[in-house]
């Protein structure tokens, strides 16, 4: 302003110069008018200005910091916006604007509008709330804002170890809004160890034959040992930040899935269980995961660490001894006229199975007896042995002992058959009985003597088991 004011008196000055050098009083009338109005609108030019300008540079003035402070909001909102990382504007403590990555790391995807002036207390675990106020509080009183670890709600009520950080967007026209950042904990790198330690835990970790993982929340691979190529083709760099289940044989996914995802929500603190993975060649290969959580707090998602170890040879050998070796039972069966069977100890003797030999035994086929409203073993005992056999079978069982007795059927066509039981209880730990397991042998047509010293070969060799 005073620069405009200054060019005005200077223009006017030499104006008035050089209208007196050419000043002549023998030039016409007009002349002189004309010269003295020029003068006269230079004058008046000045006054207009002089009074004119302080009002509109005011406006202006105004109107600059309007457009700054809502410039300054729009900016925070969209350096926010463009940030990989969680990140939302916080004016106090209410939440203004969130990024997606914000939204998507709490399970809120979608929901901006449901968050936008919500407290920010309201996705702080009440633990961590005092952490949160001492975060604040460093900004209040300008200090250097640290990072601090406290830990977030997630949409479904779980928690978020998560490491959080502010930053002030402009301390004179919006001192109490700041830029809030966070990253989980299972992102941040470990603490740096000893050049000794560091270099025993590399040749470790790089030498185990058993795949070591890490896997977010998301179950995306972030750490793979060297064992993870040497075993199934792939690199550690192609398979980061990859999703675990993309290496998972589709028949195992849904086994996988129950298990990591009950880890993951903190429902579970470990698990172990075997699965195939896919190699890079296309070929499956069995393993045995053994996972456990980085928190041990329940109910807060957290990554997983676990190993995963290859068993493919032991499952072909297992495989191949189960094709190839022939039980007792596949011994015995063929060979003597009798049915195994487990049953509940009620009233009725009701059979949970009985093998193939109930036919020959009592002419009736397996699926008829078993689990069945209509029938029961005790209708197949002759009528005047059914006393008998039911009190010496619960004596047996009240001593936790194995019982022996010789009875008679009657079978599907009225046959009476004498038959020789030989069973025993099986109890739980707290000694409750489960059930009945035994062997139910035809003596019909056998001589019972040359019968029963095989059958006490057989019955009374020790377990294998």
């Amino acid at each position: 302003m005073s620069l405009l004011l200054f060019c005005l008196i200077m223009l006017s000055g030499i104006f008035a110069l050089v209208f007196g050098f050419w000043w002549d009083s023998t030039a016409p009338f007009k002349v002189h008018v004309s010269m003295l109005a020029s003068v006269l609108a230079v004058f008046l030019s000045a006054i207009l200005i002089i009074n004119i300008y302080p009002k509109i540079h005011r406006r202006r003035l105004s109107a600059d910091l309007s457009v700054g402070k809502l410039d300054h909001v729009a900016w925070g909102h969209d350096i926010s916006s463009k940030l990989s990382t969680p990140a939302a504007v916080v004016e106090g403590y209410n939440i203004k604007f969130a990024n997606n990555a914000f939204l998507k790391e709490l399970g809120m995807s979608g929901m901006r509008d449901f968050i936008t002036d919500m407290p920010l207390t309201n996705l702080v675990h009440p633990s961590s709330h005092q952490t949160l106020t001492n975060l604040f509080s460093e900004q209040d009183d300008q200090q250097t804002s640290e990072t601090m670890m406290l830990r977030m709600l997630y949409v479904d009520g779980t928690t978020i170890p998560v490491h959080m950080s502010l930053s002030p967007l402009a301390a004179a026209e919006a001192p109490n809004q700041f830029l809030l950042q966070f990253t989980t904990s299972s992102s941040i790198e470990p603490v740096a160890q000893s050049s000794g330690d560091e270099f025993t835990y590399h040749m470790l970790i790089d030498r185990i034959e058993q795949i070591i993982f890490q896997i977010d929340v998301e179950q995306t691979f972030i750490f793979l040992n060297p064992a993870w190529q040497r075993l199934l083709d792939y690199t550690a760099e192609e398979s980061l930040k990859k999703p675990l289940f993309s290496y998972i044989h589709p028949e195992d996914i849904p086994l996988a899935e129950a298990r990591l995802n009950a880890l993951t929500e903190g429902k579970r603190q470990q698990c172990q269980f075997e699965l195939r993975l896919i190699a890079k060649n296309g070929r499956s290969q069995w393993f045995e995961m053994r996972a456990s959580t980085i928190s041990r707090l329940k109910g807060e998602r957290t990554s997983i660490i676990g190993t995963l170890t290859d068993i493919s040879r032991m499952k072909l050998t297992s495989a191949g001894l189960r094709a190839n070796a022939r039980t007792a039972t596949d011994m015995i069966m063929p060979n003597i006229p009798c049915m195994l069977y487990r049953c509940k100890n009620d009233r009725n003797w009701t059979f949970d199975f009985v093998s193939e030999g109930c036919l020959e035994v009592t002419e009736y086929q397996p699926y008829e007896i078993t689990n069945s409203l209509h029938f029961n073993y005790m209708q197949l005992i002759y009528p005047e042995d059914q006393q008998r056999v039911w009190e010496h079978v619960q004596n047996q069982i009240n001593k936790q002992r194995s019982f022996q007795i010789i009875y008679r059927i009657l079978t599907r066509s009225n046959k009476v058959k004498w038959v020789m039981e030989r069973g025993k209880g099986i109890f739980s730990g707290s000694d409750e009985l489960l059930t009945l397991e035994g062997v139910i042998i035809d003596l019909s047509n056998d001589d019972y003597s040359a019968l029963q010293y095989g059958l006490d070969q057989i019955l009374n060799t020790p377990s294998m088991h």
